[in-house]
């Protein structure tokens, strides 16, 4: 008792329709390694831009970090030499407190002080 609406098992409608699954199956493994490759292009190429932007701000912050670095040193440096120029005119003109030592005991002391 067959049916004859069913095929024998390794009839070529059956290979055919397996073959013809294989195919749709292989096609859409295709598509989608495609469309993994694809996406995975666009991410690395946004990744990269994103990189490169990082990059560009991290060098700019260096950049300005190191102009306010200077700009300090060089207001320190002014700041010293002011100071050194201070001092070494003081001491030109006898106005240093070590210079002025008598004085300064004599005005203290007053009359306490032994001649």
């Amino acid at each position: 008792m067959t049916d004859a609406n069913v095929a024998p098992v390794g009839s070529l409608d059956e290979l055919k329709r397996v073959k013809d699954a294989e195919t749709e199956v292989a096609g859409r493994l295709k598509q989608a390694r495609e469309e993994a490759e694809a996406r995975l292009r666009q991410l690395r190429e946004e990744a990269e831009g994103r990189i490169g932007l990082a990059r560009t701000a991290a060098q700019q912050a260096r950049d300005e970090r190191v102009r306010t670095a200077q700009k300090e040193a060089d207001q320190e440096a002014a700041k010293i030499l002011a100071e050194g120029d201070q001092q070494a005119a003081a001491a030109e003109s006898g106005t240093r407190p070590s210079a002025k030592r008598e004085e300064i005991l004599s005005a203290v002391l007053g009359e306490m002080r032994p001649d």
